[in-house]
């Protein structure tokens, strides 16, 4: 396993958590307002340790990181909604067997939600969570 695999997987639980949703994981930097409902999976690897005396493997300590964003009108409560989102995200990421496959452990998670006022209502969630895999 590696990172690129850990963040195949993730995205690939997020896009069936978020149907319809623009995976820009790619470019997280370029996301457009103009094309919501939109996300960005990213994996960080925050610190390593041989998994061994001898061995070649290592115990990753990574970070997996999901951005969802969305907008919402006048009447909808967009932290409500974007707290809705970010738990099916962390459910998804939870429950998905290809990551499960990939990674040992998670060690912890949270949960943010950002609104932006102003003409367009945006939101956004941001979901972390703490993995150990070996590789």
């Amino acid at each position: 396993m590696s990172e690129s695999a850990i963040l195949t997987a993730a995205r690939a639980a997020v896009a069936a958590a978020l149907p319809g949703g623009k995976d820009w994981s790619d470019d997280p930097a370029n996301i457009r307002p103009d094309k919501l409902d939109a996300f960005a999976v990213t994996v960080t690897r925050d610190g390593a340790v041989p998994a061994a005396m001898g061995s070649t493997q290592e115990e990753v300590q990574l970070t997996i990181g999901v951005e969802v964003f969305t907008e919402y009108g006048p009447t909808q409560n967009g932290r409500a909604l974007a707290s809705a989102r970010g738990e099916a995200v962390r459910a998804a990421l939870r429950s998905d067997p290809a990551l499960a496959a990939a990674i040992d452990f998670i060690t912890g998670a949270a949960m943010d939600v950002d609104l932006a006022k102003g003409e367009r209502r945006l939101a956004r969630a941001t979901v972390e969570m703490s993995v150990l895999a070996t590789f």
